[in-house]
């Protein structure tokens, strides 16, 4: 059973996206009234422009923003993966073009997803956003598509998971930018000796590996591929963000240390310095816990 105060932010992550996606319906009905799905991507950027005329816009209209531009996404994202399964199912591969506006769809769809992740993710899961799309344009019966989007899902997330290890680890984190996140860059981190990595998140070991493998063939640009995170890792933490984003990611953050030392990224100073203040850390934590007079909000240090 969630807290009252979490409950509630869930009651109005549903009531804001039901609202939302009542209102794109409706523009897209007007915009196209034959084939109001095909309107969705105008209805989007109509509202989202009314949007932008608010002088002084509000945390609700914000959120408002944020679910018209992840639906408006969503459908452009059909629309790519439509366009790659056609491709494959020819036996063709996309033009340049096509590729460089399919990997963009993927991309903007991707920021979308952060943007909801990072507004409700302590008290929402994977399934939520599933479902929330399904109801909007449904998919669930289509099974490649609902398994792009889980691992459309799952990727952002191990992204944003990654990158709370890393901050706990100590790490400066420098998200990419638009072009290097072409070349497969998601994130530029700095050690405690001034060394910094382009790394690449994966979601899976196998996805990282073949990544890895590929680079050294064709690239050689120094980037690197890692999987943070075990599936049962990932599992243990239910919501798509954790609750407590400190605490609940100090075991992993010692996970994902270990895979950053295997991968060549830290050296063994660095790894033994890193594990040391994070094992301090979860003792300082088990020592509050235990602690009832001295509970409150651990401070990070």
């Amino acid at each position: 059973m969630l807290p009252a105060v979490q409950l509630r932010r869930r009651q109005e992550f549903w009531q804001k996206s039901r609202e939302t996606a009542k209102e794109l319906r409706r523009e897209a009905h007007t915009i196209d009234p034959e084939r109001p799905r095909r309107g969705i991507g105008q209805a989007a950027h109509n509202l989202l422009r009314v949007m932008n005329q608010i002088e002084h816009p509000t945390a609700e209209t914000n959120q408002q923003k944020e679910f018209y531009i992840l639906y408006g996404t969503y459908r452009d994202w059909i629309a790519a993966v439509t366009a790659e399964k056609t491709a494959r199912d020819s036996n063709r591969r996309p033009s340049p073009k096509d590729h460089e506006k399919i990997v963009s769809v993927h991309s903007s769809f991707n920021d979308s997803l952060r943007e909801i992740f990072n507004r409700w993710g302590t008290t929402i899961t994977p399934a939520d956003i599933m479902q929330i799309l399904n109801n909007f344009i449904p998919i669930a019966d289509k099974p490649h598509y609902r398994k792009k989007m889980e691992t459309s899902i799952k990727g952002v997330r191990t992204e944003l998971l990654a990158e709370l290890a890393l901050e706990n680890m100590g790490f400066e984190v420098v998200r990419a930018t638009t072009e290097q996140d072409k070349r497969g860059i998601d994130y530029l981190i700095t050690d405690s000796q001034g060394k910094q990595t382009a790394i690449d998140i994966k979601s899976s070991r196998f996805k990282a590996n073949k990544t890895n493998d590929r680079n050294a063939k064709y690239y050689n640009d120094g980037t690197i591929a890692i999987c943070p995170f075990s599936p049962e890792t990932l599992e243990s933490i239910h919501t798509v963000l954790p609750k407590d984003p400190y605490g609940e990611m100090l075991e992993p953050s010692k996970e994902m240390l270990a895979n950053l030392y295997t991968s060549g990224i830290v050296d063994n100073h660095e790894y033994t310095r890193i594990m040391n203040e994070l094992e301090e850390q979860m003792e300082d934590m088990r020592k509050r816990n235990n602690n009832p007079a001295s509970r409150g909000k651990l401070v990070h240090v």
